[in-house]
C-alpha cells in the first residue's frame, strides 16, 4: 500500500479514473494477501497470544517509530523543495531500525536494508525530483518493507520450522 500511496502522490500521476482503479485494486489485493498470509501462519504455526509485556513492548516500538518518523522527517525542520537529500526516506529508515531494535532486536538484514535506505536518503541525489521526492521515497520504502518482511519470514521458518500437523494443544502458543 505504501507504494500505491507514493504513486497517488506523484505530481504527474495517472488520471483520476485510472488512479482510483489502481488504488481500489491495490486495496483489494492487499486485503486478499493479508487474509491468505494470516491463514497460512495460522495453519502452519498456530495462533500466538502475546504476553502483556510483549504487547507493551510492541506499543513502545510503535510509538517510537511514529515519533522518529514524524520528528525526524518533519518538513518544518529539514525539508525544502530544493533540498538534494530525502529526509523522508532517511527518517523512515531510522524509524524502522528503532522499531526493530525495540521489538525483535536487529538482525543483519535489518541493518543492511534500513541502513542502506538511511544512507541513500541522506545522499545528495534527490534534488532533481522536486515535489516527487517523497512519493518516490515511499515506493522505495515499500520495496524495502517487502524485502525485510520476506527475510523475517525466512528467519521465522528456520527458527520454528513448518510443522505439517498441529494438534489442538499447539494451536494457542504464548509469545
Amino acid at each position: 500500500m505504501i507504494i500505491l500511496v507514493g504513486v497517488s502522490n506523484l505530481q504527474r500521476r495517472p488520471g483520476a479514473p485510472v488512479l482510483l482503479g489502481v488504488v481500489a485494486g491495490g486495496l483489494a489485493l492487499s486485503w486478499v494477501a493479508c487474509r491468505l498470509i494470516a491463514r497460512y501462519y495460522r495453519e502452519h504455526y498456530g495462533e500466538v497470544t502475546p504476553t502483556k509485556r510483549r504487547t507493551q513492548r510492541h506499543a513502545v516500538a510503535l510509538v517510537a517509530w511514529v515519533a522518529v518518523l514524524f520528528v525526524g522527517g518533519s518538513k518544518f525542520l529539514f525539508w525544502s523543495p530544493d533540498s538534494p537529500v530525502c529526509v523522508y526516506a532517511a527518517a523512515f529508515a531510522l524509524a524502522t531500525l528503532v522499531y526493530y531494535a525495540i521489538l525483535v532486536g536487529l538482525r543483519t538484514h535489518h541493518v543492511v536494508i534500513w541502513g542502506s535506505l538511511l544512507v541513500v536518503g541522506l545522499l545528495p541525489v534527490w534534488g532533481g525530483l522536486g515535489l516527487d521526492r517523497d512519493p518516490v521515497a515511499m515506493m522505495v520504502a515499500g520495496l524495502a518493507l517487502m524485502a525485510s518482511g520476506l527475510l523475517d519470514q525466512r528467519l521465522l521458518g528456520r527458527a520454528f520450522g513448518s510443522p505439517t500437523g498441529l494438534t489442538l494443544e499447539s494451536r494457542h502458543v504464548g509469545g
